[in-house]
């Protein structure tokens, strides 16, 4: 994926050249005809006289809507005193040199800007008002895509990720089409996955190929679940780690199966993501994905079990282990689904999924996944290098579990709960997780976790909320940002908050300068 920092003015010749999209060619014949008019003082009214042209079709052109005929750019030429051939061109004046990078980039192609509430239309409506201010912008985010090295794909990858909080990860449509694909297959409603059966249909009625060999022989692949090859004129081909437990290699056979049932084409090849071309393909990856935990996860049974659990008087991780255990599916695989049904279900709509990742004996512990709905507290993956909170029951969790691993040789899933405070807001939550040894990577172990805002709704669902043996934790981000006093879980010092009180105390200082 190319870096944005290649959209710089400076770089953006060396660039691949492509033909300008029909969308670009609107974009900056208005940018030029916006500029011009305004250089020369004129309004809509007069230019339309000059160029005999109606002044709402003129207005068309400048936003964008409207690319005119050539007679009709001569003539604008002519009521503007420039030439055709200027008019036509690419290339904007010194001034607005950093948007025709972007725009010749193709990022505004790429980056879909319905997620963000945005229309091509809009955004040059936009430009159009204060092109010089919005160029001077787009420049600013390519110095700061430049110096934090953030590439298109993240751009994509968090327009993902607002898409899916967006929806509260829950899509009737999909739901739908695979409870369809299951009636339509007479297969019948059950926790576990039949993984011959679901071979069976991708190799008879689809052509796949399935290899388990190709991935173990190549070293540096050995992390990857599965690869995909072929398919648009050659027999397609599935690659799957051998190392990969039945449910994950389930998992991963029902999402094939979920891109033809749902006619997706344009796909991405390898499990975990490694290139990102398209938003397109991101999206087509998340729906057949959901469509593969829609198969294999089924709601209604899901649903059925959760309020059994819900129900009961007080917090019982054991059980919640069992529930996990009769579907056979992966505590990450299973937690996602919880995390698509309980809003929808239950009403637990403000909520945060998060999964940290703990390389055993070292104090490294990252974020790998989170999702937050309904705006839910700062996000938890704040500062690359930063030490997150040792209250949360994330990391706890996690810590604890090695400590059971150095005791007993092994070690296998664990549920944990915790109330918590977050400091910054007060707010109350009730989280739940799952510790666990990773599949694919030996000496590393995860932890998923779901946390629900003590609320109404959350009261009125889950009735050991407020079970007495989960003592209330106060819980702040990172160390380095944390203002709790004698913290006997801190590791770091408070360097950030420091820096930020020291900041503080600068500004009151000068204030009160500024009264004597």
């Amino acid at each position: 994926m190319r870096p944005l920092a290649e959209l710089s003015p400076a770089s953006s010749a060396a660039a691949p050249k492509s033909a300008p999209s029909e969308q670009n060619l609107r974009f900056i014949l208005g940018l030029k005809l916006n500029q011009l008019r305004k250089q020369q003082g004129l309004s809509l009214k007069e230019v339309s006289a000059k160029a005999g042209l109606a002044i709402s079709y003129l207005n068309e052109i400048e936003k964008g809507k409207k690319y005119p005929k050539p007679e009709k750019i001569l003539a604008l030429a002519k009521a503007l005193g420039t030439t055709y051939d200027e008019l036509v061109s690419l290339q904007l004046d010194e001034k607005l040199h950093p948007l025709s990078g972007v725009l010749r980039s193709g990022v505004l192609d790429e980056i879909p800007l319905e997620v963000f509430g945005l229309t091509p239309t809009g955004l040059l409506e936009m430009m159009a008002a204060s092109p010089e201010k919005i160029s001077a912008l787009f420049d600013t985010f390519v110095k700061i895509a430049h110096r934090f090295d953030v590439t298109l794909e993240h751009l994509l990858l968090a327009a993902m990720r607002s898409y899916v909080e967006q929806n509260k990860n829950y899509f009737e449509d999909i739901e739908q089409a695979a409870e369809k694909f299951r009636r339509q297959h007479t297969w019948a409603q059950q926790p576990s996955p039949d993984l011959a059966r679901l071979r069976e249909h991708l190799t008879a009625r689809h052509g796949y190929t399935l290899d388990e060999s190709a991935i173990a022989a190549e070293p540096d692949l050995h992390a990857l679940r599965a690869v995909t090859l072929g398919g648009e004129s050659g027999r397609p081909r599935l690659l799957l780690n051998p190392r990969l437990g039945d449910w994950q290699k389930a998992f991963l056979l029902a999402r094939e199966i979920g891109y033809r049932e749902l006619g997706l084409h344009e796909k991405i090849t390898t499990s975990p993501v490694i290139r990102v071309e398209s938003f397109d393909q991101l999206l087509n990856n998340f729906r057949a994905s959901y469509f593969a935990g829609a198969v294999l996860l089924d709601r209604h049974l899901i649903v059925t079990d959760l309020r059994q659990f819900f129900a009961r008087s007080s917090w019982d991780g054991d059980a919640l282990v069992a529930i996990k255990r009769r579907y056979q599916a992966t505590p990450e695989m299973f937690f996602h689904r919880l995390s698509q049904i309980v809003p929808h279900f239950f009403g637990l709509e403000q909520m945060y999924f998060v999964r940290f990742d703990h390389r055993r004996g070292t104090p490294d512990i990252r974020i790998g996944k989170e999702l937050h709905y309904q705006r839910m507290h700062a996000s938890h993956s704040i500062g690359v290098n930063e030490h997150y909170c040792r209250r949360w029951v994330s990391v706890r969790s996690l810590l604890d579990f090695e400590r059971r691993q150095n005791a007993t040789g092994g070690a296998s899933t664990s549920a944990g709960a915790q109330r918590s405070r977050y400091y910054a807001t007060g707010d109350e939550y009730f989280s739940i997780s799952l510790s666990h040894p990773h599949s694919l990577e030996p000496g590393m172990n995860s932890c998923v976790t779901l946390g629900f805002l003590v609320n109404d709704a959350l009261k009125k669902s889950v009735n050991f909320w407020n079970d007495g043996a989960l003592p209330l934790q106060l819980v702040g981000d990172t160390c380095e940002r944390c203002s709790l006093a004698d913290c006997e879980s801190r590791i770091v010092p408070p360097t950030l908050r420091d820096r930020e009180e020291g900041r503080a105390r600068q500004l009151a200082a000068l204030a009160a300068l500024a009264t004597r």
